[in-house]
């Protein structure tokens, strides 16, 4: 009878490598785990794992961000998020992950479109949120309004809060893996963008389980159209299709946005 490998021992390995040192060590659990199970050797096991976590956390990204070097510009702009340099850093910032550059093009309109008529806008919870939060300055919310930011590298939300400190916005950012937990924090508005279908990769049918676990008034879910290497393979339709048949078993209401980059829903959940 074989043994499976060491789940502790992979994670051990994993972690102990650079490109995944930074990451979610519950994440990196969970995906150990499950591989573990399906595999005969530690090599085996710690190269699947590794896999899967490059799909989950590293698709969008082509290179490691060089946070010191952006904390030391960030320092040095100044504290005015609106100021010329300041949204030049952020917009130059925002073309480093796959998810938010694709978003440049139509980025005012983009959040124009999906929040103006459900204002004032006071707290966002923007889960998976990537580079996101440097589109604050593009987000036609109130000065004041709390922005929960959460995602799965260490860094990363390192990176963020200071971001949040230094043009001295009410915001807030820290760890958080979606496959084993939801942030319970209360937000009139939560953003999910581009995230979902990264995530059924890992668990199947994890939608439902992660929009009924938001504690959001309004949800903004939004999908890719291409991959990222620019084709459309039919993704419109697949996921119109399959999460508006997900929205009506909820009996949750929506409305649809389609831009040229991506497809967006504003659920009402009128919670």
């Amino acid at each position: 009878m074989s043994t499976l490998p060491d789940v502790d021992e992979v994670i051990r390995q994993v972690l102990g490598k650079k490109k995944y040192q930074h990451l979610d060590a519950d994440l990196v659990a969970f995906i150990a785990g499950a591989e573990v199970k399906k595999r005969t050797s530690l090599k085996e096991a710690v190269k699947a794992t590794t896999n899967k976590l490059h799909q989950v956390a590293w698709a969008y990204w082509n290179d490691q961000p060089a946070y010191s070097a952006h904390a030391k510009e960030l320092a040095n702009l100044p504290p005015d998020i609106h100021a010329g340099d300041s949204r030049a850093f952020c917009f130059r910032l925002m073309q480093e992950h796959a998810s938010t550059r694709e978003r440049l093009p139509i980025l005012s309109d983009f959040y124009h479109a999906l929040l103006d008529d459900i204002q004032p806008v006071n707290s966002i919870l923007d889960l998976a949120c990537g580079f996101n939060p440097l589109a604050l300055g593009w987000m036609p919310i109130d000065p004041t309004a709390a922005y929960t930011a959460c995602d799965i590298f260490q860094d990363m939300t390192d990176f963020l809060q200071a971001f949040f400190d230094h043009f001295q916005k009410n915001g807030k950012a820290g760890l958080c893996n979606l496959l084993t937990r939801i942030p319970q924090e209360k937000a009139q508005v939560a953003l999910l963008l581009k995230t979902l279908p990264c995530l059924e990769q890992t668990e199947k049918d994890s939608a439902r389980r992660i929009l009924t676990g938001i504690d959001a008034r309004s949800l903004i879910v939004s999908f890719p159209v291409r991959s990222i290497g620019g084709k459309e393979k039919g993704m419109l339709a697949h996921y119109s299709s399959q999460f508006e048949s997900l929205l009506s078993d909820l009996g949750w209401d929506y409305k649809k946005f389609l831009f040229e980059s991506e497809l967006a829903y504003r659920v009402e959940r009128g919670n």
